[in-house]
């Protein structure tokens, strides 16, 4: 329930002045609800502009927010779960419509997994609503569930408007590299793709708390380039997560503070289940027993004020309450992985393994300008070379890195973050569900059962927390039995910032709050 953000009233806050954001690319598409918008970059721009009906304290602890609803949510749980929404009427989009019932019952209809149409990153939750209704009046939303829903107060947020969630075209396409409507304190203002930067300035319109800064400048450029930049004021903070040179670098810089918490967010390689040499469990285990993710984690914690353990579990982090590390099935033991590859038919012959001719050679695909990734996966070849497995890491541009690799599956082992929020049960389901055909929501591994499928729904369904959580760590074994994916670490939630930025950083489990981001004093350049 910490965090370092430089939290401050509002009133300590200067009016104006902008704020250039650095990301490693900029987002293919911008509704995040869609399979190619699910990226941390755009969350970032997206949160800023579209409407969050519920927004997460530093403790994940959820609660109503004023700009959308009038209070918190009403649920009822007998005979049905049922949550009733009272929307604030003034709460409008950017051509004046107001936010009513209508834009919430489209994203339960885009979203529930029924119309194929729609390329939806998951149908988390919303598969689980028998009903989205208009109450006493288009500012009153009655939502009833099929079943119980735990992470409920996770749906609806970000939304979008039943304008563009009732054509699958739109849904899918109408995103792309743009906003159609804002209802949230900014707005878009331009898109420089020489320059790389999309620029925000606050909603004329938005009716909450005025924006303190005048703009919000997102800037891509190479994660390696950006401890350069920051020193010379060519942006005003970065994310330094778990890369010790970015942390040496940016903490000698004048007038910079280092802003640390606990997150949502890992580290972990997907190993892709449709890979002909990666199809056998067996195979997948063996790989998995050699490689040592105790000592990534201290390769890439070590330096940083961090503990460096290995993370081992899919669904809670360290900091968490029902965290357990359910590892052990995939435990490192070189000896072990050696023997199962054997058993498994790869013999030895010269330095490598063979089986009906074939070589047991794994791609590893990482994006171009991670140092961080170039260092995870240099370690993942070492380790793999000592039980005879040839690893070829690929790198490739980080623009093209989810599009035409991660999504497609076009690649054996990948390694990326996932970023979490304050619900790590019902939020991670699209990751891990059995994917249908080409319907695979999250899940780049492309590996599932019905067995944890069936666990899932009854994890969601518990509205007792203590056994959600059991049921939530029977999951996590199964994930690790499968070895759908290798966790390596908590990702730390390490950010530079000029010392003078407030409520901005390291925000740990909560939410940003946009329109309170803003400068203390100006610092040179604003």
């Amino acid at each position: 329930d910490q965090n370092q953000m430089n939290a401050q009233p509002r009133d300590k806050i200067q009016q104006g002045g902008k704020l250039i954001w650095p990301l490693t690319g900029l987002p293919s598409n911008l509704n995040y609800n869609q399979l190619d918008g699910t990226d941390a970059d755009g969350l970032y721009i997206i949160a800023a502009v579209m409407p969050r009906p519920m927004i997460a304290d530093a403790a994940a602890k959820p609660k109503y927010s004023p700009e959308y609803l009038t209070g918190e949510p009403k649920l009822e749980t007998t005979p049905k779960q049922v949550v009733t929404y009272e929307l604030n009427p003034k709460a409008i989009w950017y051509d004046g419509t107001p936010i009513t019932a209508a834009d919430y019952i489209a994203q339960w209809k885009a979203l529930n997994g029924t119309n194929n149409a729609f390329r939806i990153a998951g149908s988390n939750g919303y598969d689980q609503i028998e009903s989205v209704t208009q109450g006493s009046g288009k500012f009153e939303v009655i939502v009833t569930y099929k079943t119980p829903y735990s992470d409920w107060k996770a749906l609806f947020s970000p939304l979008y408007p039943a304008s563009t969630n009732n054509n699958p075209n739109t849904f899918n396409t109408g995103w792309k590299d743009r906003f159609l409507t804002s209802g949230g304190p900014f707005k878009f203002q331009s898109y420089d793709a020489t320059a790389k930067t999309f620029t925000l300035v606050p909603n004329e319109k938005w009716w909450g708390n005025k924006p303190k800064l005048d703009a919000i400048v997102y800037r891509a450029i190479d994660a390696d380039a950006q401890p350069t930049a920051l020193a010379n004021n060519e942006i005003d903070m970065m994310d330094i997560g778990a890369n010790a040179d970015y942390y040496n670098k940016a903490k000698v810089v004048t007038d910079i503070d280092i802003r640390v918490a606990g997150g949502p967010n890992f580290r972990h390689l997907t190993i892709n289940g449709q890979s002909p040499m990666l199809q056998d469990v067996k195979v997948r285990q063996a790989l998995a027993m050699g490689i040592d993710r105790a000592a990534i984690a201290r390769a890439q914690l070590g330096p940083l004020p961090f503990v460096p353990m290995p993370l081992g579990n899919h669904i809670f982090m360290e900091n968490q309450a029902g965290y357990q590390d359910n590892s052990a099935v995939v435990a490192f033991n070189p000896d072990k992985a050696r023997q199962t590859l054997d058993e498994a038919g790869w013999k030895v012959q010269g330095d490598k393994r063979v089986k009906d001719g074939k070589t047991l050679a794994i791609r590893l695909i990482i994006p171009a300008g991670i140092v961080g990734a170039r260092n995870e996966a240099t370690l993942i070849q070492n380790m793999l070379g000592q039980i005879n497995v040839q690893v070829n890491i690929d790198t490739v541009p980080v623009d093209d890195f989810f599009d035409k690799y991660v999504r497609p599956g076009q690649f054996d082992f990948t390694l990326f973050s996932w970023l979490g929020n304050a619900f790590p049960i019902g939020s991670a389901q699209s990751i891990y569900a059995k994917p249908v055909g080409e319907k695979i929501q999250q899940n780049y591994a492309r590996i599932g059962s019905d067995q944890l499928d069936q666990l899932y729904r009854e994890a969601i369904q518990e509205l007792d927390p203590q056994k959600a959580i059991a049921k939530a760590n029977e999951i996590d074994k199964l994930i690790w039995a499968e070895v759908h994916s290798l966790t390596l670490y908590q990702r730390p939630e390490i950010w530079a910032t000029k010392k003078s930025l407030a409520n901005m950083g390291a925000y740990g489990f909560a939410d940003i709050i946009f329109e309170d981001i803003g400068w203390m004093a100006a610092p040179a350049g604003k």
